[in-house]
């Protein structure tokens, strides 16, 4: 058997309903470039064995009671015992290079993880990467801070560099995508160059992913796909397209090809698309369609989509008979003013009428709210409220209300001028105020308001988002 020179680790708290598909990306590239690979889904195996009051801290809502820090320190002390053996466990496999993927909550028990490993052994490589390393916060704020290496940005091939550089003794430097740990709060870090031709990656088998651990409480089992990275749109609020500037696409066969692989081995009878939008290129939405209904495999699909004018008739009947399920579309507000200002490129008659269009082709509509957007006026507010009202015929779910949240580095913190928004750098972002005087405790009470009109209309709703604040900042908005 081959020496595993990599393993990839997921830790807690990661999503449970499917696979890690980054992390499935990741193997899939260094297997390509001749590597052995390790996965090892830490979050799915804590959760599947979790006690039910313990299960809470995977819960998405569980952000609007406990800052991120605090969630990942609850997990790891209700878990420590079980993480203690993964870690002794994993020191004995002798494995040199130990990769963690990890979001804004999971690198704080991640860190304390490296820290454990790096004392029962210095020198085993550590690498960060994923959401979690991309901004300086949280990655700069972890102090001590454990892991050797942070990957910033996408990171197939710069993970592939750095362990072909680690077992042929060269030195890894601060590059695109590199930052060393000695430099964390010294230099900003460069963001990775992105693959410009997706179909020169190959795409993710899930080997060593234990498939049927996967939303273990239903039957449900969806696969994770992309057809696409970045997005044709630049949101005022959006931090995606900043992770991922450049709008790319597969080519229809290379993803028809991952679907018959996945129905063939895996057994899959279910995907759900997570780009950005699906329908970014109409053009390749609909050559994937005809080559599913061409193939006659059956199978149901989920995505998220844009709003757009030419969502016609035609491609969503197309999308219908190719198995789509559901759309969620990103609607947001109801208002047009509030539409402008995001820079959202329609109308509100526009999303009624693609609303419309979806619920008549036999999709289920699900759509996106966000409440609280810089300049947002209770008659702004109110006509998202109409709006709903208007369409809950068409409408099957509000799957995520938001009251507005500031990302330092997408548009609405980089101009805040430009937006009006009034927050002081190295505070808790969810301290802004916009030039009405609006701050987080009115963003969070419209929440509450669109809940309840929400619930009164008899829609299912599926999350709330209305983040707890930094525990060390003590200022109140």
């Amino acid at each position: 058997m081959e020496k595993t020179e990599i393993i990839l680790i997921i830790p807690p708290p990661f999503f449970i309903k499917m696979p890690h598909i980054g992390v499935a990306y990741l193997a899939a590239n260094l297997r390509r470039n001749g590597f052995t690979v390790s996965v090892y889904d830490l979050s799915l195996k804590l959760y599947n064995n979790a006690k039910a009051e313990f299960r809470r801290f995977w819960q998405i809502d569980c952000v609007n009671s406990y800052f991120q820090s605090e969630i990942a320190e609850m997990v790891f002390n209700n878990f420590e015992g079980e993480i203690d053996e993964f870690i002794e466990d994993l020191m004995e496999t002798g494995i040199r290079i130990i990769g963690f993927s990890v979001n804004l909550i999971s690198i704080y028990a991640a860190n304390r993880m490296a820290g454990k490993i790096k004392h029962r052994d210095p020198e085993r490589l550590i690498v960060f990467g994923g959401q979690g390393t991309f901004s300086e916060h949280p990655r700069d704020q972890i102090k001590p801070a454990f892991a050797d290496v942070y990957v910033i940005g996408e990171g197939e091939q710069v993970l592939r560099d750095i362990v072909d550089a680690y077992y042929n003794h060269r030195e890894i430097v601060n590059g695109p995508g590199v930052l060393l740990a000695n430099d964390l709060g010294v230099k900003a870090g460069m963001a990775s160059e992105e693959v410009r031709n997706l179909d020169e990656l190959p795409f993710p088998t899930f080997n060593g992913f234990d498939l049927n651990g996967y939303n273990i409480d239903s039957t449900y089992k969806p696969l994770p796909m992309l057809f696409s990275r970045g997005c044709v749109r630049r949101c005022a609020y959006c931090m995606d397209c900043v992770m991922w500037p450049r709008y790319r696409f597969r080519s229809p066969r290379h993803i028809m090809n991952e679907i018959e692989y996945h129905i063939v081995y895996n057994k899959t009878k279910a995907f759900e698309i997570i780009d950005l939008a699906c329908n970014g290129n109409l053009k390749q939405l609909s050559g994937i369609c005809d080559l599913i209904i061409d193939s006659g495999a059956q199978f149901s699909w989920v995505s998220y989509a844009l709003v757009r004018g030419d969502m016609d008739r035609n491609i969503l009947s197309k999308m219908k008979r190719a198995g789509c399920h559901t759309l969620i579309y990103g609607v947001e507000s109801g208002s047009d003013h509030v539409l402008k200002k995001m820079g959202k490129g329609y109308a509100s008659d526009q999303a009624q009428e693609v609303i419309k269009l979806t619920y008549e082709a036999g999709i289920c509509v699900n759509i996106n709210i966000i409440v609280g957007f810089p300049g947002e006026t209770d008659d702004d507010f109110n006509e998202t409220l109409k709006f709903i009202v208007k369409n809950k015929k068409y409408i099957n779910e509000v799957t995520n209300v938001s009251g507005c949240t500031l990302f330092p580095l997408a548009d609405m913190g980089k101009n805040r001028q430009k937006y009006e928004i009034s927050w002081e750098e190295h505070t808790d972002p969810m301290l802004f105020k916009d030039s009405n005087g609006i701050g987080r405790n009115e963003r969070n009470n419209r929440v509450e308001v669109m809940i309840e009109e929400i619930s009164s209309l008899g829609l299912s709703r599926a999350i709330i988002n209305k983040p707890a604040m930094n525990p060390n900042v003590k200022a109140v908005a």
